[in-house]
């Protein structure tokens, strides 16, 4: 085999051997800073509504949901080990009535997102919100009107698309339309892509994985051929938008885009978050919290590893036995140990922790085959 270059559909690629010893390489020294950037924190597990495939099974408060003053030392608390975005989510937390307290104790010390259904988003709340301090909001729409109603109830998908109006009307710097990509909304993703440009705002995917409500009936999650065919569209749809507007996990495409692969290989190029894809994010920049205040192994929310009641976020990310070996590369299993995009893909940790129960297992929903690049 050809030891510096490789001929693939878009031209001239770097060989497998030098893309995993260049990045084998660079992905070392981002272990060396590797910082608790990003945070999701559910603040709550009580919903207005029922969504049918759920991943949270969101209905009712957990027993010991963190108070007010709980929460604000929590904030103080991941501020302190480094946190620079934190994603507010639930539940529902816009049932929260301190959420504004909360934004704005948060914002003066991070960048401060909000993920919700959009249904109690009236204008008053969302200006509010505004002036707390906000800086993104998130409104997940499942799908054109018919689908969505159908998952989240009559007359939802309208409220969801007023609570994005309402988000630009009061000035929020950045506005999206999030959605979960399964079997059911799969043939629709061309035209949500076209209705959140139309609405103004920029469009997040996230793809389906059988957790919480997700699990009572059909696996609705993607084939590797729908999520290699959806991860083209959306690098396509990021030419034609800009890659600001479109938003993705788009750990695999990698293998088919030789211009990041060339940055990621280059040793004179920084290995800074933005500089350099490690892929899967969890336990190197990535974490969650859930509304009782346990740490997850990054959006692995079902695996637990410190207490924020007791413990400081920065003890739990040096010290987690979980979190050491998500970093470890070399303990991958199946396909993904053996793929040479291992140090800037790694697989999705939390689609094979899901299935399999193994953390460190092959990812299932990878279409490629390493080495050869099927």
């Amino acid at each position: 085999m050809e030891r510096v270059l490789k001929r693939g559909s878009r031209g001239a690629i770097l060989s497998p051997e030098s893309i995993l010893s260049s990045t084998r390489e660079k992905f070392q020294q981002v272990l060396k800073e590797a910082r608790p950037l990003f945070g999701w924190f559910s603040l709550t597990e009580s919903c207005d509504l029922r969504c049918r495939y759920c991943f949270a099974g969101s209905s009712r408060p957990l027993e010991e949901e963190l108070t007010t003053q709980e929460v604000l030392q929590v904030v103080d608390n991941i501020a302190e080990a480094g946190t620079e975005a934190i994603v507010f989510g639930g539940g529902e937390p816009t049932l929260r009535k301190d959420l504004v307290e909360i934004v704005a104790h948060a914002s003066r010390r991070m960048a401060v997102a909000i993920n919700t259904n959009g249904q109690l988003m009236e204008p008053e709340s969302v200006r509010r919100l505004a002036r707390a301090g906000l800086s993104q909001l998130k409104v997940s729409v499942d799908g054109l009107q018919d689908l969505h109603d159908w998952n989240r109830g009559a007359g939802t998908f309208e409220k969801a698309l007023n609570a994005l109006k309402e988000a630009r009307a009061a000035g929020i710097p950045r506005v999206i339309l999030i959605a979960t990509i399964s079997q059911l909304n799969y043939p629709q993703l061309a035209e949500m892509v076209r209705l959140a440009m139309e609405q103004g705002v920029d469009f997040s995917a996230v793809e389906f994985l059988p957790l919480g409500r997700g699990t009572s009936g059909q696996d609705w999650g993607l084939t590797p051929e729908q999520t290699r065919d959806m991860q083209r569209y959306l690098t396509e749809a990021r030419r034609l938008h800009g890659s600001k507007r479109i938003i993705f996990e788009n750990r695999y495409i990698i293998a088919e885009d030789e211009h990041a692969q060339r940055i990621c290989a280059d040793p004179q190029r920084p290995t800074g978050v933005f500089d350099f894809c490690v892929g899967c994010p969890n336990g190197i920049y990535q974490y969650c919290i859930n509304a009782e205040g346990k740490v997850t192994a990054g959006d692995i929310t079902t695996l637990e590893i410190g207490d924020l009641k007791r413990e400081r976020l920065g003890e739990i990310w040096r010290n987690s036995e979980v979190l050491h070996l998500l970093r470890d590369r070399e303990q991958l299993k199946g396909k993904c140990g053996e793929c040479e995009y291992r140090y800037i893909c790694g697989g999705c940790r939390r689609r094979a922790y899901t299935y399999t129960g193994d953390l460190m297992a092959e990812d299932p929903g990878c279409w490629r085959s390493p080495l050869r690049g099927d």
